[in-house]
């Protein structure tokens, strides 16, 4: 989408806007609770966050925070309450749900002159598989077949995309939920994340060969950007090792640069620059418990793919826009060669305050 067509959309930027929503009660409409600014985190491979200000509700005679209605402001704002939080431009029926979760932190300062304000913040609902450390076991599953299951504990909804192989057994070990995940989908190359547009549990490849959900332009709607290419982190090539017990012979699975996920082909990757730059290449082998050379092939692709994408990094600031969502692309220009050009988004930062609404995004790619 051109940057236009979304300014069109969103009339032109003038009027941002936002509702929070506690319990299912907008806080500002329904309950008379004032709140000057909000931002939500959004970033792969762990959960997202939110905050917001509450203002104006303290009652000096009182000493207590009180709505409008004079309801108790933090027995609303309880821990465990559900957070909803849409964000955008002009009507409020028009704004986009950018975060579900629930309150985990609650903060105030009752300084010298002034009066007290509320900070409130909390995460998406992926927060119950941050805590604490689990050990178990399961045999004859696939890693999205354990995806599912663990989402499932968790009362999440998934969009989990099939792993190939089954294996014997799969281990969780003194590991949460969380990390353990992390895990599962670095070893088959995968993001994972909880889609704001759904709530559900987002599991499966990078969609890192999407066009750009919108094009922003340096010095009109992109606001300043930050790229740094680094070849520290590069390999050419990663083989994996492993063994197979009934033929008594070696399995071997092997990727090199060129192969990388999201890879343009009229573009250097960080691989093939490390073998110019060196004039040799750098190997990565590992020994892995694999059964398959397919099963290989795909665990030293992941690896690759892990490195490369370590290769060219951004960080970046734009007018607000809710389009710009972890797992998706943003196409920016006018930055001239090499650095125009499509970028995979990692993380995004949406906030709302006295002075507006802007985004502030990271991105990772693996070719420049």
């Amino acid at each position: 989408m051109e940057f236009a067509e979304a300014s069109e959309r969103d009339g032109a930027f003038y009027v941002p806007a936002f509702v929070v929503k506690v319990g299912g009660q907008a806080l500002t409409q329904d309950l008379a609770i004032g709140v000057s600014q909000v931002e939500v985190d959004l970033t792969l491979g762990g959960a997202g966050r939110f905050s917001f200000t509450v203002v104006e509700t303290y009652d000096l005679e009182r000493r207590a925070f009180l709505s409008g209605y004079g309801q108790s402001v933090l027995e609303l704002l309880k821990f465990g309450a559900a957070v909803e939080i849409h964000l955008g431009y002009g009507d409020h029926s028009a704004l986009i749900l950018m975060i579900r979760g629930v309150i985990t932190e609650i903060s105030t300062s009752f300084a010298e002159s002034g009066t007290p304000e509320l900070s409130v913040a909390g995460y998406d609902n992926m927060f119950p598989m941050t805590l604490g450390k689990r050990s178990q076991s399961w045999a004859n599953v696939s890693d999205s077949d354990v995806v599912n299951l663990l989402a499932r504990e968790h009362n999440l909804g998934t969009s989990v995309e099939p792993t190939k192989e089954k294996h014997a057994q799969i281990e969780q070990n003194q590991e949460s939920d969380i990390e353990f995940i992390k895990k599962l989908a670095a070893r088959n190359h995968y993001e994972f994340f909880i889609d704001p547009t759904n709530g559900s549990l987002s599991f499966g490849p990078p969609k890192d060969r999407q066009p750009g959900v919108v094009s922003l332009r340096w010095g009109e709607s992109l606001l300043n950007f930050k790229p740094e290419a680094n070849l520290a982190a590069q390999v050419s090539s990663v083989e994996v090792y492993g063994w197979d017990p009934q033929s008594k012979k070696p399995i071997v699975g092997k990727a090199f640069a060129g192969e990388e996920s999201g890879a343009e082909g009229t573009r250097t990757s960080g691989g093939a620059a490390l073998r110019t730059a060196t004039g040799k290449g750098a190997v990565v082998q590992l020994r892995q418990p694999v059964f398959t050379e397919a099963e290989a092939r795909r665990r030293a692709e992941a690896v690759l793919n892990d490195h490369a994408k370590r290769f060219l990094t951004g960080e970046a600031e734009s007018i607000g826009l809710p389009d710009l969502l972890p797992d998706r692309n943003v196409a920016i220009g006018n930055l001239g060669e090499p650095f125009s050009k499509t970028y995979y988004i990692q993380q995004t930062t949406h906030k709302i305050d006295g002075n507006g609404y802007r985004t502030r995004f990271k991105v990772k790619e693996t070719s420049l």
